[in-house]
């Protein structure tokens, strides 16, 4: 594929960003957390996100057996496939469709990479890993062809490849039965995914400065930060639900990993509300939220129709009203309460409804309603960080410049801090690759 000539960069933002203007300055008037960069990098993180969610999700049921897992492969599918007007908006429709078309080789190696290790066929895990690492290379250079070398090609083949190591060693980790050290992996290869959508749309950004404002500003950061831990808790809340109902030997850890999200929640809102209501938070949280859907997971599986109802009613009910009130009043209605308890509603109605089909062996209505849910995530996020921002703007100010002075280091002038921060990390790991030890290694 001749990258170079094909990727002639074509700006249609529309695609992304709704009522965009021709120039930033229209997004100067928007809220900092809803700039044309900001928009943009929200959109990368929650596509790429829910990629590296259902690329596990969907591995550990080929390895279980779940019945559930072709219709997991065909949402991981799905979840690409909305990937391909969001790249052609910026980059025209051939790159659009060359952006999927490398892609898929990744979901497929995936794919085949957890049915080989299932079956046990080392040949065919040889063969996905190679599939897996010839995505890593085009992809690389697709995105450094792309954005014009304000990615550069090193920097993200380096940053692909790590996405990859944290996918298939939580998988491998999850096979061996060494399922804390699985589901830590699982938590940092969440925060890093969230790392390439800020350099990808901060690439962006300065490659087309007039169209794209800084996403990587502290409300930037901010906004990603809340939608990392709000989409890292859905994502966790059906896997463990699963677990739970299946009786998998994985479901503690499961919990022990919504500790650890919870725990980055309560620290989120300390930052701004202090700690005695962010204290006031997790008891809500654990004993309305977290506890409850364990409590309908138990019920379910053992046919208590009362408990289960019960269960529902508290989650969609009492704790909708209950974290939409303390939102509300923490925000000094910037969250305005109907809004929010209805929103709080709809997550845990998309919970309820995604474990509930799971149950029932709807499988694709149960991936439908899990991509609506992860979307839902989003909005929450959106909602939170944008009251957040404007009731205490003093603590997101941006005292950098909003693009940095060039630094002769493979085309990466006009990055923002985070960017450069990002890319040069990548970098790194690129340059001392050849003392890491990859899974690839382990399994030759």
């Amino acid at each position: 594929m001749k990258m170079k000539k094909l990727l002639l960069p074509v700006v249609g933002a529309s695609l992304l960003v709704p009522g965009i203007g021709s120039t930033v300055l229209a997004a100067e008037e928007a809220p900092p957390t809803e700039t044309t960069g900001v928009e943009l990098r929200a959109t990368l993180d929650s596509l790429l996100s829910e990629h590296y969610a259902l690329a596990v999700d969907s591995m550990m049921k080929i390895y279980d057996g779940d019945e559930a897992a072709e219709e997991a492969m065909a949402a991981l599918d799905e979840n690409a496939a909305d990937m391909e007007p969001v790249i052609a908006s910026v980059y025209g429709e051939d790159g659009g469709a060359a952006f999927v078309e490398i892609f898929d080789k990744h979901n497929m190696g995936t794919d085949e990479y957890a049915a080989a290790v299932k079956a046990d066929d080392a040949a065919m895990q040889e063969e996905a890993l190679a599939q897996i690492q010839s995505f890593v290379d085009e992809m690389g250079e697709f995105l450094g062809t792309a954005t014009e070398g304000n990615l550069p090609e090193d920097g993200a083949t380096a940053a692909l490849r790590e996405h990859e190591d944290y996918v298939q060693n939580t998988f491998d980790l999850y096979v061996e039965g060494d399922y804390e050290a699985a589901y830590t992996m699982y938590l940092e290869g969440f925060t890093q995914i969230f790392g390439a959508g800020s350099a990808i749309s901060g690439a962006i950004s300065a490659q087309f400065p007039d169209q794209f404002s800084d996403p990587n500003t502290p409300a930037g950061d901010f906004r990603s930060t809340v939608n990392r831990i709000a989409a890292e808790h859905f994502a966790l809340a059906q896997l463990s639900m699963a677990k739970g109902y299946n009786g998998s030997a994985d479901f503690d850890f499961v919990n022990w990993a919504q500790d650890q999200n919870t725990e980055e929640f309560r620290s989120a809102l300390a930052s701004v509300y202090g700690e005695e209501a962010s204290n006031q938070f997790v008891e809500l949280w654990n004993n309305e939220h977290i506890a409850v859907q364990g409590d309908l997971a138990n019920a379910t599986a053992s046919e208590d129709e009362q408990a289960k109802e019960q269960a529902v009613s508290t989650l969609t009910s009492t704790f909708a009203t209950d974290l939409g009130t303390f939102l509300n009043k923490a925000t000094e209605d910037r969250m305005p309460l109907d809004e929010t308890i209805a929103g709080v509603e709809a997550h845990e109605q998309s919970v309820v409804d995604t474990f509930q089909q799971y149950v029932n062996g709807d499988y694709a209505a149960s991936y439908d309603t899990y991509r609506t849910g992860y979307a839902i995530m989003f909005d929450i996020g959106k909602g939170l960080s944008g009251a957040i921002v404007d009731q205490f703007p003093e603590n997101f100010e941006n005292t950098a410049p909003d693009k940095m002075p060039s630094t002769g280091f493979g085309g990466m002038s006009g990055q923002s801090n985070t960017m450069i921060l990002w890319v040069a990390l990548s970098t790194l790991i690129f340059m001392a690759a050849g003392t890491l030890t990859y899974r690839q290694t382990r399994k030759q």
